[in-house]
C-alpha cells in the first residue's frame, strides 16, 4: 500500500524546482560576468604581443619560440618584408622595467636521414634539426602600447628581438639574389643522430 503524499510536501517541492529554474540563469550570468572581470584583470595586468619572424640567413628557420610560445616557421626574408606570419602569443607585463631578458630557441640547421619500411621496402626521407638557445635583452620600439614581437635572426648567429606597434622593415638590406641554403645534407652514416 503506497503511503499518501503530503500536499505540503509536494507544494515544498514544486516550490523549490521553479526557484532553482527561476535563480539558475542569474547564477550563471553573474559566474559568467566573474570570469569576465577576471580576464579583464588579466587585460589590465598584460600585453599579448603576437610574434613576428625575420630570417636574414640563408637557411629556413623552421621552428622558434620566444619565452617558450611557439612562433612556427620563417621562410627567408625578402629585401621588403619579414619571413614569418604572426603566431600567438607573448605575454608581457605591462609594468615591465625595459629592457628585459627572453629566452629564444631556434632550428639553425639540420639533416636528414631514410627510415625503410620493411615490409613495403619503400624508404622516406626524414629531418633532423639542431637548435640554438639564446637569452636576447628586448627593446621596445613602441608608443607603449605594444602588439608584437619581433624577432631578428642575423647571418652571425645572433638575434635580436623588439617590442613594435606595427610591422618593421627588414634591419638589413638583402640581396634579392642570395642563394637559399634550406636543402639540408645526409646525417652521418644516413641514421638519426643522438641527442
Amino acid at each position: 500500500m503506497k503511503a499518501a503524499r503530503n500536499p505540503d510536501s509536494t507544494f515544498r517541492l514544486a516550490l523549490r524546482n521553479f526557484l532553482v529554474l527561476l535563480l539558475f540563469p542569474i547564477f550563471t550570468v553573474s559566474h559568467a560576468r566573474a570570469e569576465k572581470s577576471a580576464y579583464e584583470k588579466m587585460e589590465e595586468q598584460y600585453f599579448l604581443l603576437g610574434l613576428v619572424g625575420y630570417n636574414y640567413t640563408d637557411r629556413h628557420i623552421s621552428d622558434y619560440s620566444v619565452k617558450s610560445a611557439g612562433g612556427g616557421d620563417i621562410r627567408l626574408s625578402s629585401p621588403t618584408g619579414g619571413g614569418s606570419g604572426i603566431s600567438c602569443c607573448v605575454r608581457l607585463a605591462k609594468n615591465k622595467i625595459t629592457p628585459f631578458r627572453v629566452k629564444v630557441r631556434w632550428q639553425h640547421d639540420g639533416c636528414t636521414y631514410l627510415i625503410r619500411d620493411d615490409r613495403t621496402v619503400k624508404a622516406d626521407k626524414v629531418r633532423h634539426y639542431y637548435y640554438k638557445e639564446a637569452e636576447v635583452e628586448v627593446q621596445r620600439a613602441d608608443s607603449g602600447t605594444p602588439g608584437y614581437i619581433e624577432t631578428h635572426f642575423y647571418p652571425d648567429g645572433s638575434v635580436q628581438a623588439v617590442t613594435t606597434d606595427y610591422f618593421s622593415d627588414p634591419h638589413l638590406a638583402l640581396d634579392p639574389r642570395r642563394v637559399d641554403q634550406s636543402l639540408f645534407p645526409r646525417c652521418e652514416n644516413d641514421e638519426k643522430p643522438e641527442e
